[in-house]
């Protein structure tokens, strides 16, 4: 049920910012791009419980990951392919457990650009821009539970039917432009997966998840094309 509003929630944002730039006559071309980025993973499961020890300071939870994708620009939306490479872990203090796994994943993502959806073309004048992005990825991933008083392996789950995961992907962020081809951007991204062994330790619900927040620089290009005669640059609606 979760996931039909969310799918549902999304699509109804993707209208709105359809009729809203059709009102204002939007140039829906736009420029291609490259980007990647750094940063770190939060697990969400049944292993995240709060320390025990109260001069640990950095979460159990955390760990890093990396990022690249293609995009191609639409108007105020812009088309992502995208895929993540990292690590996740964390631990239960009161069982004594443990968890390690590595992770990839890939999947097609949508960026809304509500600077350009909300001023128009006023958009142009600002260096700093907000956005939403969300989509859906296939998501692989290996993992392996640890007794930690003993040392001892207690399960694993690998590359294999019981390790891939399909999920939904919502997040949010802001991006600076350096320069007309150079940007800076800084994402939060919550990943809801639907199942419930990425820390190899099965409950019988779906409720390990993640999030990634990360950092990255992009380049666009391709960015002018010829209309009527006339050379016109679609980056950011610039002309």
């Amino acid at each position: 049920m979760k996931k039909l509003v969310f799918i549902s929630a999304l699509f109804m944002f993707l209208f709105a910012a359809l009729q809203s730039s059709l009102a204002q006559r939007t140039d829906w071309g736009g420029p291609w791009g490259v980007g990647a980025g750094l940063g770190t993973t939060s697990y969400i499961g049944d292993l995240n419980e709060h320390n025990a020890n109260r001069f640990i300071i950095m979460p159990q939870s955390l760990s890093f990951a990396g990022k690249g994708w293609f995009s191609k620009g639409f108007g105020p939306l812009t088309l992502i392919i995208q895929m993540d490479l990292g690590r996740l872990q964390s631990r239960d203090y009161r069982k004594d457990l443990k968890f390690r796994g590595s992770f990839y994943n890939y999947g097609a993502h949508v960026k809304v650009n509500m600077n350009k959806l909300l001023l128009g073309r006023k958009y142009r004048m600002e260096k700093w821009h907000f956005f939403l992005q969300g989509g859906v990825s296939m998501m692989r991933y290996s993992s392996y539970l640890t007794d930690i008083p003993n040392d001892t392996l207690y399960s694993e789950v690998g590359y294999a039917a019981i390790g891939k995961s399909l999920a939904l992907v919502g997040g949010m962020g802001i991006e600076y432009k350096i320069t007309d081809e150079v940007n800076f951007q800084i994402l939060v991204e919550y990943n809801k997966l639907n199942m419930d062994d990425i820390d190899a330790l099965i409950k019988g619900s779906s409720n390990d998840n993640y999030i990634l927040m990360s950092m990255g620089v992009s380049y666009t290009f391709g960015n002018v094309y010829v209309s009527g005669g006339r050379r016109r640059s679609l980056l950011w609606g610039k002309y």
